[in-house]
């Protein structure tokens, strides 16, 4: 099996390389999670290719983010890029991007991204028919499930995480950065809402018989560590085993690569390994879902979330110093963490020296911290230590002395403003506002008798399956809605569920329930025999190159995302787009239990409210305060939306919200309080 590294920074691809990983994967200034880190230029790259082709490891460039319309010519250019360059793949994750990738730059190696939200050999065989040589499965699955995908997608490679810092929400379904932190996790820029610490609101006795009335970090989960799980994920045919951490240091990705490679090389050493893992400096570890649990386990919410060593809590402060109590040893030069009570977010310093007094050690800091008494600290780091091969020590351009000449790498694809331009609509702009059209999304049977007369003439059901059962035994019911209602498949379905849900769409189209809502990818498949196909929104549809994508595919309608801006809905403003107006849009949606009961109410340091429900095994984290544009609606008519939804999921059937719901929507008023989420501030 290959063995994966991340690296963030050049010293961190040496550490890789130096380390034994086959392979390395980075990512440039844009389009790639994790724009926080230093990342690499184009002309870095240049020198990297060579020198890591002469050491037998391959490189692969991220463009792992969502891609706005605004920037598909950039996008297409620096696939161009890395196509002149030789980069041994590309990691995407936008299928507008991949299918633009696959045609225009056939010899580019594609591999579809973990933001793709792969889980089942049905997502896996969509992606391939994208371009995609290789696919990154979600990290919410059991090393069985994982054996059941290979083994039905034989001609495509099968990449899977094995290590690090991991997600509560499934990979690209996560709005919580970008409904609270301002700044999307699907386009690079998370503000790592899952680490925050939480405090229960709701008193209410809970499962145990007590009140959760204690704040908690409720959706952190520990960091991955399978090392132990090689022979079984090798049986299992996965072709690459991934290591997480781009965000790292070159000594985290020295020792976390090493101890892997040992692994996989020499599996008598794996305890060895085990034991090297204990200095990656990272959260507790878990297997996760890989050991078949329900990942219910990698959460305790009295434990802090950040990374590193725990080594104890402040006790004192004064001038660029701590004090605290512990048994580690401290070193000049070694790197730690205070990680404030509250839950914010943590700082970094540096230990400038280190005097120990009986049991209290002070700690001197190279610079002061803004910090507290009872604030914890952590070890993330020991002194620097040089990971660099010699003699090819970067510059400071990041390139290696001996990099090869540049100069004849073109920055820009000839035809790339043209193929970006390609689908545009005419620069009429004396467009006349459609007739408007009222959807309705919705989750229980009880809401369609209260709409059934009222404006709506759609409905998106995105039920529990048993509630989807009771509409499929309405006859009635169905007989008044079949022509309006499209109903949603669950956003995550593993591979040894696919029958189920297989048979479910059975059901449905033997009831008269002929037109269906996908979330998800791998749901074509499921659907291709239906009347009606519309994407949801958590499908992702940001640019008209996915827009045509999937219509092609038989997808005649799409809900724009939640978090989309109106700049970039009047830029791929479509008959076919559906604009959504209100509704409480899932900001986590996961497999794991969290670490709050459900219906509880909880609050974040900034006083936001939100609540956690279930539904077809999987958690839903929504905010208190609903998304509502209805004030927007006639803006984005002018423009060339027709349709419009309002999302009453998670909400009890009640004539009152519905009539006030509809009012609302007629009179262009805001209700509820509700925020306008990214409409005017932009999509970051």
């Amino acid at each position: 099996m290959e063995l994966l590294a991340p690296a963030g920074s050049v010293e961190a691809f040496h550490a890789a390389v130096e380390a034994g990983a086959n392979a390395v994967y980075l990512g440039l200034e844009d389009f790639n999670a994790r724009i926080r880190t230093k990342n690499f230029t184009v002309r870095d790259l240049s020198a990297l290719l060579p020198y890591a082709h002469s050491r037998n490891t391959k490189i692969y460039v991220t463009m792992n983010t969502l891609i706005k319309q605004s920037e598909i010519k950039s996008a297409i250019n620096t696939l161009y890029q890395l196509d002149q360059l030789g980069a041994d793949a590309v990691i995407v994750a936008d299928l507008g991007l991949m299918k633009l990738a696959s045609t225009h730059f056939p010899n580019l190696r594609i591999h579809g991204s973990t933001q793709a939200a792969a889980h089942n050999s049905y997502g896996v065989e969509t992606l391939k028919s994208l371009g995609a040589k290789r696919v990154v499965l979600a990290r919410e699955l059991s090393i069985d499930e994982i054996g059941a995908t290979v083994k039905k997608s034989p001609l495509t490679e099968i990449e899977v995480f094995i290590h690090g810092a991991l997600c509560y929400s499934i990979s690209g379904l996560c709005l919580a950065s970008s409904f609270i932190g301002g700044a999307s996790g699907n386009r690079g820029k998370c503000t790592q809402v899952c680490r925050r610490k939480f405090k229960c609101v709701d008193v209410s006795p809970c499962h145990h018989g007590k009140k959760c009335d204690s704040c908690g970090y409720f959706f952190s989960p520990y960091d991955l560590q399978a090392v132990t799980a090689i022979p079984k994920l090798a049986a299992a045919g996965v072709t690459s085993l991934k290591i997480e951490g781009r965000m790292k240091s070159a000594d985290y990705v020295h020792t976390v690569v090493k101890a892997y490679r040992d692994a996989i090389d020499f599996p008598g050493a794996t305890e060895l390994a085990v034991n090297d893992l204990c200095f990656d400096f990272g959260r507790a570890k878990t297997m996760f879902f890989l050991d078949g649990r329900s990942g219910e386990s990698a959460i305790d919410p009295s434990r802090p979330s950040g990374t590193g060593t725990l080594i104890g809590v402040i006790g004192g402060i004064s001038e660029k110093s701590i004090t605290l109590s512990t048994d580690m040893r401290i070193f000049r030069g070694d790197r730690l963490r205070v990680q404030p009570r509250s839950g914010f977010e943590g700082i970094a310093c540096k230990v400038a020296d280190c005097n120990i007094s009986v049991d209290i050690m002070k700690i001197g800091l190279t610079s002061a911290i803004e910090c507290n008494v009872g604030d914890y600290v952590f070890l993330i780091g020991r002194a620097d230590k040089s990971t660099s091969p010699q003699n090819t020590e970067p510059t400071r351009s990041g390139r290696p002395n001996a990099a090869p000449n540049h100069k004849n790498i073109r920055p820009n694809f000839p035809n790339a403003g043209k193929i970006a331009d390609a689908l545009n609509p005419s620069t009429n702009t004396n467009i006349q506002p459609l007739k408007p059209k009222l959807w309705f999304k919705a989750d229980n049977v009880g809401w369609l008798e209260i709409l059934n007369a009222s404006p709506c003439q759609h409905l998106i059901f995105d039920a529990d399956i048993n509630e989807l059962n009771v509409l499929i035994d309405s006859p009635g019911i169905i007989k008044t809605w079949r022509s309006r209602i499209f109903i949603a498949l669950p956003p995550f379905i593993e591979e040894t569920n696919i029958h189920f849900w297989r048979d479910t769409v059975k059901k449905c189209m033997a009831a008269g329930l002929q037109s269906f809502a996908i979330s998800n990818i791998g749901h074509l498949p499921l659907v291709n025999k239906s009347k009606n196909i519309a994407a949801d929104a958590l499908l992702w549809c940001l640019n008209r190159f996915t827009q045509k994508e999937l219509s092609a595919r038989g997808v005649s309608k799409f809900v724009y995302s939640y978090e989309d801006e109106y700049l970039n809905i009047r830029n791929t403003a479509a008959d076919a787009g559906i604009a959504p107006l209100y509704g409480n849009p899932p900001l986590f949606i996961s497999r794991m239990k969290p670490g709050i009961d459900n219906d509880k109410i909880i609050s974040d340091p900034h006083g936001g409210k939100f609540t956690v429900r279930a539904k077809n095994n999987l958690y839903y984290t929504l905010p208190e305060t609903p998304m509502c544009l209805f004030a927007k609606r006639e803006k984005l008519s002018s423009c060339g939306i027709g349709d419009f939804l309002i999302d009453v999921s998670f909400i009890n059937p009640d004539y009152g919200t519905a009539n006030k719901l509809i009012a609302g929507y007629k009179d262009g008023v805001r209700v509820d309080k509700g925020s306008i989420f990214n409409f005017k501030a932009g999509l970051r």
